[in-house]
């Protein structure tokens, strides 16, 4: 195998290569040199560091709006919260206010006499019999225990 390796080696036979190839017509030159090849290497790496510098700033740019958007609707929404509190606040004075008035023993009593409201000339208490009426241990109406107490009590 070694020879088969060989034999398809132009740099092996130089003397054959040059003649083979110029019998043929053929010349091999070299295109463009390796400082060129550098320099477009360069700048295409320059040019994908400058997309990915783009596409950072541009991440960067629409977090940002996001950050601004969702700080703006707190911000509205805080105003909206606050108007809502003093709005509250000075329904409770008011209320307070009232509160105080209508709690006014004095206020009560003209209230009262407009009214043609008296004091009492004479308190009293009324007593009333025992329900009748029995229940059972889970606080359902019992007749048989409501029938056995009115025969108790009427004697």
């Amino acid at each position: 195998m070694a020879l088969a390796q060989q034999a398809y080696r132009f740099d092996s036979y130089p003397d054959l290569t040059a003649e083979i190839l110029d019998s043929r017509g053929i010349r091999a030159t070299r295109t463009g040199s390796r400082e060129q090849n550098s320099a477009t290497s360069l700048l295409i790496t320059a040019a994908k560091l400058v997309v990915v510098v783009l596409l950072v700033i541009a991440a960067l740019s629409f977090a940002r709006i996001a950050l601004t958007s969702a700080t703006v609707s707190t911000m509205i929404q805080s105003d909206a919260i606050s108007g809502e509190i003093a709005d509250a606040r000075s329904t409770g004075v008011s209320l307070e206010m009232e509160q105080s008035v209508l709690s006014n023993t004095s206020a009560i009593k003209q209230a009262a006499t407009r009214l043609g409201m008296a004091a009492p000339y004479e308190v009293g208490t009324i007593e009333l019999a025992p329900d009748v009426v029995a229940t059972d241990a889970a606080g359902h109406l019992s007749l048989s225990g409501t029938v056995s107490y009115c025969v108790a009590i009427q004697g």
